[in-house]
């Protein structure tokens, strides 16, 4: 069995000459062994309810759309500009999924003229995050992982101009079994790819960093001494 951990993510751009570029990074911290039992109650389904990267997992697209449009109203209103961009960018990339982008043209009527530009392609993109990895910890490595001790896998890759993860190069990857999770995440999602001047491109050297950590006994936190 293989403990499966969602993980949300904000994208970071670096700023470089060449075509625009994706840098993230991740924390998966495993506190299991085997996977919960799919217990389904009124607690469960409300953090899947207030979580719309959990619900667009689970292709709950309308779900995820109005929970975007929840945050948008109130981000807007309390004039917070950074998380009103990641709602705004939430919503597109949950619309885009479920090809529904065309049948709501006033879906982003409170979103910033400048982040549309740049997710409706009219100004250069960088890549980004149509859906977000989901890693999946090996029960080979939970059951030989260091407890408390971090785990750190780099991986550069391209993400083509029709958005597909490619050409994955392993910068590092500490503890045995850790790096396919890593790839199959990777090759699992959907991105969009960089636009430069009207037209999708290539991009080479996106970077993403994951740590992995087991829990058993021992924090993470007390054990890396935060």
């Amino acid at each position: 069995m293989r403990t499966s951990l969602f993980v949300a993510a904000t994208l970071m751009v670096a700023s470089l000459n060449t075509a625009a570029q994706l840098k993230d990074s991740f924390e998966v911290v495993s506190a299991r062994t085997s996977l919960p039992s799919p217990i389904e109650n009124d607690s469960a389904n409300a953090v899947k309810r207030a979580n719309p990267e959990l619900l667009i997992a689970e292709r709950r697209y309308r779900e995820a759309a109005s929970v975007y449009r929840a945050q948008i109203r109130r981000y807007h209103d309390l004039n917070d500009m950074k998380p009103l961009d990641q709602a705004c960018q939430g919503l597109y990339r949950v619309l885009h999924l479920s090809a529904a982008l065309d049948a709501n043209p006033d879906a982003f009527e409170l979103c910033r003229s400048e982040e549309l530009d740049k997710l409706f392609a009219r100004t250069d993109r960088e890549p980004m995050f149509l859906t977000n990895p989901i890693f999946q910890t090996p029960i080979s490595w939970v059951n030989t992982a260091d407890p408390g001790r971090v785990y750190n896998v780099q991986v550069r890759f391209d993400i083509s101009e029709t958005g597909r993860a490619e050409n994955f190069d392993f910068i590092q990857h500490e503890g045995y079994y850790l790096s396919y999770p890593v790839l199959s995440a990777l090759k699992q999602s959907k991105y969009l790819p960089a636009v430069k001047q009207g037209k999708p491109v290539r991009s080479s050297g996106n970077f993403i960093q994951v740590t992995f950590c087991l829990e058993r006994s021992v924090r993470c936190q007390e054990r890396s001494g935060n």
